[in-house]
């Protein structure tokens, strides 16, 4: 049986890592997967799996290219928390401001979507290409909120995409995933004058947010778009899309433990907190438009997808 290649950028981090074991399962397609590490704990997991596993760096063009060889598909997510963490920790040792270190992580993560995309337009074999984006933050919140580079930076790739290979746009979907389910802010702290457990909120109660297990969950919908939809779907992507109160009461539930909602500003969680105005940005976006794909146009949500029972 003749099999198809799909290339996974990332393929040990949790997006790339479900892509990749969700295709080694499929019979008519192999996987090639890149990394910096060849030799990591998981790359090697993978490569027992049967994955082909190469060293391939989004900094490198030509690392990119030879990594995309022969593909018919191609996974993209860019990492901007692997270049701003570092670098704002060294800023707060220092006594500095981090808006230096978001500066510089929007820069390499555009440089790297970008080295990533033109890679991609010269393959000929190309079929799918999909990249994971965030909302564009600035466009959403009409340029109030224009600091939350980890959103902006994503929204640049997508929007690069389109402007400079209109050719591979017509192969491109895009995958807007949910928040994380292991996302510290979905993770309530205990109140020790009360006994009870606190959701420090600056959301209101009846915001829906879609919660998905990246791990776990990322690799099926990303076969749907590949195999089932057409090119140019827009997919959020989630496992559950439940409001804030829901998140509250299913946590207290589940763990058997009470559980409150405690409203807070944005402006306190930067304050007393000491929440980045990086994180922040795009809280305050998706708190005043009520709405976790603003800006987004035209797309679908997983009841929609042709095979919705994945």
């Amino acid at each position: 049986m003749s099999q198809k290649l799909i290339v996974v950028v990332g393929g040990t981090g949790k997006q790339g890592g479900s892509v990749a074991r969700t295709f080694l399962n499929l019979p008519t397609w192999r996987v090639r997967i890149t990394t910096r590490n060849p030799t990591s704990q998981a790359a090697t997991e993978l490569a027992n799996l049967g994955a082909e596993v190469v060293q391939a760096d989004l900094n490198d063009a030509a690392s990119i290219e030879k990594a995309f060889t022969n593909a018919n598909a191609i996974f993209l997510n860019t990492d901007y928390w692997a270049v701003w963490r570092p670098l704002k920790a060294a800023l707060d040792a220092e006594g500095k401001s981090y808006e230096s270190a978001s500066e510089k992580a929007y820069e390499t993560e555009t440089g790297q979507g970008r080295r990533a995309v033109d890679a991609a337009a010269k393959v000929p074999s190309l079929e799918r290409f999909i990249f994971s984006p965030l909302i564009d933050v600035i466009k959403a919140s009409g340029g109030k909120y224009p600091r939350s580079q980890h959103a902006n930076a994503k929204a640049w790739i997508a929007n690069y995409i389109e402007t400079a290979h209109p050719d591979l746009a017509k192969k491109t979907s895009l995958i807007y995933l949910g928040g994380y389910n292991d996302n510290p802010s979905l993770t309530p702290r205990p109140n020790e004058a009360t006994g009870r457990y606190m959701f420090i909120m600056p959301l209101k109660n009846t915001f829906r947010m879609p919660i998905i297990d990246p791990s776990k969950s990322t690799g099926k919908f990303v076969r749907a778009l590949i195999e089932d939809e057409q090119p140019g779907t827009k997919l959020l992507a989630y496992d559950t899309f439940p409001t804030i109160s829901e998140i509250v009461s299913s946590w207290s539930n589940e763990n058997g433990k009470e559980a409150d909602l405690i409203p807070i500003s944005i402006q306190a969680l930067h304050e007393k907190m000491g929440m980045t105005w990086e994180h922040l940005d795009i809280l305050s976006t998706l708190d005043e438009t009520g709405d976790y794909m603003a800006g987004v146009e035209g797309y679908i949500e997983p009841q929609q997808l042709k095979a919705s029972k994945i």
